[in-house]
C-alpha cells in the first residue's frame, strides 16, 4: 500500500484472539491528547474499509500470530502495513517476527496510547519502529559474530556496496529518511532509491525485514 499523504487520517484495523485485548488496543488508537498534533488514526473494522494499518495483537510470536503475518503476505490487493503488539518479546522472537513481514513491533506492557499512536502513523508512512533494546541487543550479539567469527576468514555472505550499508546500519539505528539524507549528504530521493536496492538486493519486502535479514547475515 502506498503511503498516506501528510495529515490525512491513518486507518488502522486491529485483529486479536482476544476480544478484550482488542478493544483496548482499539480504545487507545482512538483516544487523542491536547498535544498530539499527529494525524488522527480512526480505527475500522477490516471488513468495512481496507486499513493502512493491521494492528495485531497477540501473547507471543506463536503460530496464530506468523500465521496472520502469512496470510497479509499472500492476499491480493492492497496490503495494510502490519504492527504487531505482543506480550512476551525477546530478541528471538523479535527476529522471527519481523522475518516473517512484522513492520512494528510493540510489547504490550510498553503500548502507551501516544506509543500505539505514534508506532501506527509510522508504519502507514512505511517507518518500521523496534523496541530500542530489543535492536540494540540484537546488533550486540551480531556485532559479536562479525568480529569473533567471520571476520577472521574473512568472510561475507551478501553483496552490499559500501553506500547501501552505511544506509542499512543508519536504518537499524533508527534513523529515518530525512536524518539519513542529511547525515550522508544525499537527496530524501537518493535515499529511497538506495533503500530500495537493498530491499531488492536482498530479496526482502520493507527496511525491517532488509535489517533482519542483514542481522542473520551479519553485514551489521
Amino acid at each position: 500500500m502506498s503511503d498516506v499523504p501528510g495529515g490525512a487520517p491513518v486507518v488502522a484495523a486491529i485483529r486479536s484472539r482476544d476480544p478484550i485485548s482488542q478493544a483496548g488496543v482499539t480504545a487507545q488508537l482512538a483516544s487523542t491528547a491536547p498535544d498530539d498534533t499527529g494525524p488522527p488514526v480512526v480505527v475500522v473494522t477490516e471488513q468495512d474499509v481496507p486499513p493502512h494499518v493491521l494492528v495485531i495483537v497477540g501473547d507471543t510470536v506463536d503460530d496464530w500470530l506468523l500465521a496472520q503475518l502469512d496470510a497479509l503476505a499472500g492476499g491480493a490487493g492492497p496490503v495494510p502495513r502490519p504492527v504487531l503488539v505482543v506480550g512476551h518479546l525477546d530478541d528471538t522472537a523479535g527476529l522471527r517476527a519481523v522475518e516473517a513481514g512484522g513492520l512494528s513491533l510493540v510489547r504490550r506492557s510498553e503500548s502507551t496510547a501516544p506509543l500505539l499512536r505514534e508506532v501506527v502513523r509510522s508504519a502507514a508512512r512505511g517507518e518500521a519502529r523496534l523496541p530500542p533494546d530489543l535492536l540494540s541487543s540484537l546488533l550486540t550479539q551480531v556485532g559479536r559474530t562479525q568480529r569473533d567469527v567471520l571476520a577472521p576468514r574473512g568472510l561475507t555472505i551478501l553483496s552490499l556496496s559500501p553506500r547501501q550499508l552505511a544506509v542499512l546500519r543508519m536504518i537499524a539505528a533508527g534513523a529515518d529518511v530525512a536524518t539519513i539524507a542529511r547525515e550522508l549528504s544525499y537527496s530524501e530521493r537518493s535515499i529511497k532509491h538506495i533503500v530500495h536496492e537493498i530491499t531488492t538486493r536482498l530479496g526482502v519486502r520493507n527496511r525491517t525485514q532488509a535489517v533482519a535479514h542483514a542481522i542473520r547475515a551479519g553485514l551489521i
